[in-house]
């Protein structure tokens, strides 16, 4: 065996063992999944199905071997993808604020740690795929299909033989992974990316009829107003770009806004935030009171680990979080780490030289979920399906490009 050949077959060992280990997160990710409060009379889905009586919390614990064989990859193998290595700085000065954090609040340095591991090893996963990418000449569709198959059959094997889901106290699908949030996320994320394949086919009709039940399944299926949201933001550009009535009713939309917005100043209409946003809006309130407390080492560095957890009216029976993920950044990390993690989100963005609506569109929508709740940024089950989409989609507009360069040539 040549000594090319021998390089070749252990890149793509390593990268087997890479997916190996998302997959084997993913199947045992069942096990964390939790019955709600008015669900005791039910036994747990990890107590029946636990064959090998594993831990509850085996699938989030395959984030410390996978997350150094990903720095691992992406490090030996950066020359195929040189953007790489800026993302594992600002990690690396992420991750510095985490331990100069947890130091100074004395809280535990591991809970501090983990915000960094769910935000960025998923990140280093979407890295490892470009890197597969440009060196196999790959253009990542068979296995973004595997994957997406993958989460589609065991979902299905959640709505056969799990217990029903309960989400504001009413029933909804049952579900496989992890909880009820992060199953909707990887839902959302395998619709998004089939929508992605199914806009490339160009058959328009299917399109929107796809769309249509995605959003019905998404919303009526799981009730999860903010995964519904991050899944509308991505579909806006694809209906855009393949209809050309929809492109006259954005026109049209645009120019009432004007006098909608006169409207709605002039009438007032009463309206109940704090119901409308389940809680939310109460919250925002008190954490506005809780960061005007802040000195300036609280801003710069954050209160650690915990700290965003607190009390309301409206939650009244138990501690909870902010449910805005960078409020949560904000409280528990400080300015820096906010920042770190902004910039993050903007080098995905200028990763395409020109401006990609669909691409800015599924970026913006994963930053949007994190805005208005408890969103994708720090739910890593579901961010490696997200960032297999991205991947691939990243790849297709760059090879679109590409191609239309050498035609226009």
């Amino acid at each position: 065996m040549s000594n090319l050949n021998l390089k070749i077959n252990i890149f793509n060992l390593f990268f087997r063992i890479l997916i190996c280990l998302i997959v084997v997160k993913l199947l045992f990710s069942y096990l964390s999944v939790e019955l709600h409060y008015f669900q005791s009379e039910l036994i747990p889905d990890y107590e029946r199905f636990n064959f090998f009586n594993f831990n509850r919390n085996f699938s989030s614990k395959i984030e410390f071997i996978l997350t150094p064989l990903l720095l691992m990859f992406i490090i030996i193998y950066n020359k195929h993808y040189k953007q790489s290595i800026y993302f594992i700085i600002v990690s690396a000065l992420a991750v510095s604020i985490n331990i100069f954090t947890a130091i100074i609040n004395k809280v535990s340095l591991f809970d501090s740690l983990s915000l960094s591991l769910k935000f960025f090893t998923p990140i280093y996963f979407f890295c490892a795929l470009i890197i597969y990418s440009k060196r196999q000449n790959n253009d990542l569709r068979l296995g973004l299909i595997r994957i997406l198959l993958l989460c589609i059959s065991l979902s299905f094997v959640a709505i056969l033989f799990f217990n029903p889901s309960l989400n504001r106290l009413n029933n909804y699908l049952p579900i496989y992974f992890a909880n009820i949030h992060t199953n909707s996320y990887i839902i959302t994320s395998t619709l998004i990316g089939l929508s992605y394949l199914v806009y490339r086919s160009q058959q328009r009709l299917i399109l929107v009829l796809f769309l249509i039940l995605s959003v019905l399944l998404i919303y009526l299926g799981y009730g999860v107003r903010t995964a519904t949201i991050m899944f509308v933001i991505f579909c806006l550009p694809l209906i855009y770009f393949a209809s050309d009535i929809f492109k006259l009713l954005v026109f049209k939309i645009l120019l009432c806004l004007p006098f909608l917005a006169a409207f709605l100043f002039l009438v007032k209409i009463e309206f109940d935030w704090t119901n409308f946003s389940s809680g939310r809006t109460l919250m925002y309130q008190q954490k506005i009171d809780q960061l005007k407390g802040f000195n300036l080492v609280d801003w710069a560095i954050g209160k650690g680990a915990g700290a965003d957890l607190i009390q309301t009216d409206v939650w009244w029976w138990a501690k909870k979080g902010a449910h805005s993920d960078f409020i949560t950044v904000l409280v528990e990390n400080g300015l820096i780490y906010f920042a770190l993690i902004i910039l993050s989100y903007l080098m995905l963005l200028i990763l395409i030289k020109r401006i990609n609506l669909i691409f800015a569109a599924l970026v913006f929508s994963s930053f949007f979920s994190s805005i208005i709740s408890n969103g994708m940024a720090f739910r890593p089950h579901a961010n490696y399906i997200f960032y297999f989409v991205l991947a691939y989609i990243y790849v297709d507009i760059i090879n679109n490009s590409k191609n239309r360069e050498l035609t226009t040539t």
